[in-house]
């Protein structure tokens, strides 16, 4: 996986931040130029992130995303060095793992063992080199099952800008990759049966993977990392996302941290309030299918009852976070 000089070159004047007319045109040419030869060839590039120099097609949007979105992610690095410092035996689950970048930056902030779970073969590849050199990393090599059904259905693979979502098909080939219950994944992976952070990033299959486990949750009781995205869900063919929430709720978590995509804290609240979800769902839908924009989905950060200490740090840790974030770009 070696990387592509002059790709790698073409991806720096994508994401250059100074302005002005000249600035602008440089980067709308080169992506357009990138977006050519990630469809004719894909090279391989580099990006950093936590410190750590990863490998990833030049389709993959990362690169661009963090140039534009400084925030995006970060969340997850402040969110779990809270959840562990006050829970001995402290482990990680990235469902949805790609090419690994959710798990270095995890890692980055705690030192602490984690699974990631991934069925696509493509994200497979980086997502062993990206993590070979961190101890205490364990792949599953498996698409999570919701259902019986996810079992024998025939999926399609969309893949997007660095995505991958299932959608169920009738003609389509079924992925190569196995589907597998969570449960039964954690039976593999025995130090992982009670995590103290679950996050999932499927791109449509978040509400389904924590209806079908939400006995798991109510007992391991970690904070839940995921994407509230009615737009992508349907996608995926779930015409009922805010089921999850009702899930998590009847499964005893209570407060939630809602941020934009793009990683910026939006609201702290409860999931005990309905009309709030639906009214943000409904946003997210007159927004359309954009992938990027804010308003295309949100990132929520449930937690349990029994973590109401925790949720409270957390949400006082956020919001002086972002004020002086605010503060500074002011």
């Amino acid at each position: 996986m070696t990387p592509n000089r002059i790709a790698q070159a073409l991806l720096s004047w994508a994401t250059m931040t100074y302005g002005g007319s000249t600035g602008r045109v440089i980067r709308a040419s080169a992506q357009r130029t990138r977006r050519f030869w990630a469809a004719h060839g894909d090279p391989y590039i580099t990006c950093r992130v936590a410190g750590r120099e990863l490998v990833m097609p030049l389709s993959h949007d990362l690169p661009v995303i963090l140039s534009g979105w400084p925030h995006y992610s970060q969340n997850l690095a402040r969110l779990t060095a809270l959840a562990a410092k006050d829970r001995q035996d402290f482990t990680m689950v990235d469902i949805g793992a790609n090419i690994g970048d959710t798990a270095v930056l995890m890692r980055g902030a705690v030192t602490a063992p984690v699974l990631c779970v991934e069925g696509d073969g493509l994200f497979l590849r980086f997502l062993r080199r990206n993590l070979r050199h961190l101890d205490d990393i364990e792949i599953e090599e498996a698409y999570v099952a919701t259902s019986r059904e996810d079992i024998g259905r025939s999926h399609a693979v969309l893949r997007q800008a660095g995505t991958a979502a299932l959608v169920p098909s009738g003609s389509d080939v079924a992925p190569t990759r196995p589907f597998r219950s969570l449960t039964d994944i954690l039976s593999s992976h025995p130090r992982f049966s009670s995590p103290g952070f679950v996050k999932i990033d499927t791109d449509g299959a978040d509400p389904r993977i924590i209806v079908a486990n939400a006995e798991l949750l109510a007992r391991a009781r970690p904070v839940v990392f995921f994407e509230f995205a009615p737009l992508w869900a349907a996608k995926a063919g779930d015409d009922n996302p805010y089921r999850a929430i009702t899930a998590l709720a009847e499964a005893g978590y209570q407060g939630a941290l809602v941020y934009a995509n793009t990683g910026e804290l939006l609201l702290v609240t409860r999931l005990t309030e309905p009309h709030l979800w639906q009214d943000l769902g409904r946003y997210t839908l007159s927004r359309g299918p954009r992938t990027h924009g804010q308003g295309s989905y949100y990132d929520v950060a449930a937690f349990h009852a029994d973590d109401a200490g925790l949720f409270e740090e957390a949400s006082a840790a956020e919001r002086v976070f972002f004020d002086g974030a605010t503060a500074a770009s002011a």
